[in-house]
């Protein structure tokens, strides 16, 4: 997000900035970029959950970003519990998307898996799903309290002709992008039509997360 680009400052979130030492456990820099947009004072701590769950353990590709979302709150959560003069409120997410197969599709691991990604996904739908977690302290609580969500997007593909495929894989933007492409990025010319929450690509539904948030401070007001 450009330096001087406009910022939502909502008197809640500042509420709750000043009341919670608020932490993303993600790295990812389009996450960052969407809560920015917030105006809300946080800081970045990556989780080291592995993301090594068997999906097959799963009955939806939502239970399983949730799921994974859940462990990576946890993990920074428990991390830095001890040391934090301020409750804390840890913000949580993984986004995975689902082919018209029903394959879980996660990050490719190579330009050549991005490539191939990208033809199976060509002329077809594709659904991504992002978990959202939020670990928060409560008032007088031994143990932290939870809130999830599960959002998701539907994206229907053009066909896609291979020098366009290639061109934008030589670009690196897919290789840390779950299913192989950023509609919010360079893979913009793929994209038919979007049906739901539009940031749910970039790994933070912005609008879903707001209300998560109200709903802590409402909670927190009662």
């Amino acid at each position: 997000m450009p330096a001087n680009a406009a910022k939502l400052r909502i008197p809640f979130v500042g509420e709750l900035a000043h009341r919670f030492r608020i932490v993303l456990a993600s790295a990812s820099p389009r996450r960052k970029e969407l809560l920015n947009r917030l105006d809300i004072h946080y800081e970045t701590i990556p989780s080291n959950f592995p993301e090594d769950l068997d999906k097959s353990q799963f009955a939806t590709a939502g239970d399983y970003a949730l799921e994974n979302a859940v462990r990576k709150a946890n993990d920074v959560y428990l991390k830095i519990k001890d040391e934090s003069s301020k409750p804390l409120l840890i913000i949580g997410a993984d986004t995975v998307v689902l082919n018209d197969n029903g394959a879980i599709l996660e990050k490719p691991a190579s330009q050549d898996d991005a490539i191939t990604t990208l033809k199976g996904l060509s002329g077809g739908s594709n659904t991504i799903f992002t978990g959202v977690c939020l670990v928060y302290d409560t008032p007088g609580a031994t143990q932290p309290q939870i809130a999830k969500a599960i959002e998701s997007t539907e994206v229907k593909f053009y066909d896609l002709d291979d020098a366009l495929i290639e061109a934008y894989v030589a670009t690196g933007d897919p290789m840390d992008k779950a299913g192989s492409y950023g509609y919010q990025s360079l893979g913009f010319l793929f994209v038919k039509e979007i049906k739901g929450e539009f940031y749910n690509a970039a790994g933070l539904p912005c609008a879903r997360i707001y209300q998560m948030l109200r709903d802590i401070y409402n909670q927190e007001r009662t």
